[in-house]
């Protein structure tokens, strides 16, 4: 029996969310991606995802990837609409490594939340657990295979993925993440490992964890009607940040997601877009909370790259 809260969504009909499939064999997979993501996947056991990024050499996001583990090895769930920019960026660093790249187009993406119990089988259909891009259930393989396993749980929309995301605090690629931003920037330190070792991009954003923080963060804030501008300021910051995500409110208005200047992520601090009043309604989330002093309070905040 299903939740009655449970839905699902296909990925493909959500705006900026479609993704495609990239499966990589051989011996040397797991060496060659924890030394090319943000992300430690030495623990992954199969059936489990975990949300990284591609990196420059500087620490900023080129791509966010969902990273799975199946019975047969490790596979990313890209961003369609730059999957073959990713591919090639990926196989150009394919030099002594024994790894080969099989890209799949006849596989899809759902991604169900709110289910109990577990979802029926289905031949060519994999379920991984998830917390991106949003927690739940991400089930992998043909549409109709996909219908099948889904059968009992209801079909929501984008307001319904939109919802859930501001509710668990993720970020989405193409809203929140997005490319040549740090990932604490956006919301997406649940794609980085500061234990791992290294990795490419790795240098920059340990000095962001053992010196300092950034200046923007990823916060859930709320209106009684959808911004017509994105752009928000406060009374003490004329760039505030910008409004990202946003949906209908279950219980009224509206509420989202935002990347704002650390001074103003604070509940209760007052915002405008436009003519709107916008409040922030968290702190910010999936933020890198620093190596804390012997005080208990974080490092001071650091500038990086440029961005103020």
């Amino acid at each position: 029996m299903q939740s009655s809260t449970a839905l699902h969504v296909d990925l493909a009909d959500l705006p900026g969310q479609a993704r495609a499939l990239l499966r990589l064999r051989g011996p040397d997979t797991e060496r060659f991606l924890q030394g090319l993501l943000s992300a430690d996947i030495s623990t992954m056991k199969p059936g489990q995802s975990t949300p990284g990024a591609l990196l420059t050499v500087k620490g900023k996001i080129i791509s966010e990837v969902i990273v799975l583990r199946d019975e047969e090895g490790f596979a990313l769930a890209l961003p369609a609409a730059i999957h073959e920019a990713v591919t090639g960026d990926l196989d150009r660093h394919i030099i002594m490594d024994d790894v080969t790249l099989h890209p799949s187009s006849e596989d899809g993406f759902s991604l169900a939340w709110g289910a109990t119990g577990e979802l029926p089988t289905s031949a060519g259909v994999t379920v991984f657990t998830t917390i991106h891009p949003a927690p739940g259930l991400l089930v992998v393989g043909g549409a109709e295979e996909r219908r099948a396993v889904l059968r009992e749980i209801p079909a929501g929309d984008t307001n319904a993925f939109t919802r859930h995301r501001v509710a668990t605090g993720t970020p989405a690629w193409g809203q929140e993440i997005r490319p040549d931003f740090f990932p604490p920037e956006v919301g997406f330190v649940a794609a980085v490992s500061y234990d791992k070792g290294c990795y490419r991009g790795q240098e920059p954003l340990s000095r962001i964890h053992s010196r300092g923080q950034v200046n923007r963060v990823m916060a859930r804030v709320r209106a009684n009607a959808a911004p017509t501008e994105p752009a928000l300021s406060a009374e003490s910051r004329a760039n505030a940040g910008t409004w990202t995500s946003w949906a209908p409110g279950e219980g009224g208005g509206v509420e989202g997601l935002a990347i704002l200047h650390r001074s103003v992520a604070a509940p209760g601090q007052l915002l405008r877009a436009g003519e709107l009043a916008v409040e922030v309604m968290s702190g910010p989330l999936g933020d890198d909370p620093g190596i804390k002093t012997a005080g208990g309070s974080a490092t001071a905040t650091v500038k990086l790259g440029g961005r103020r």
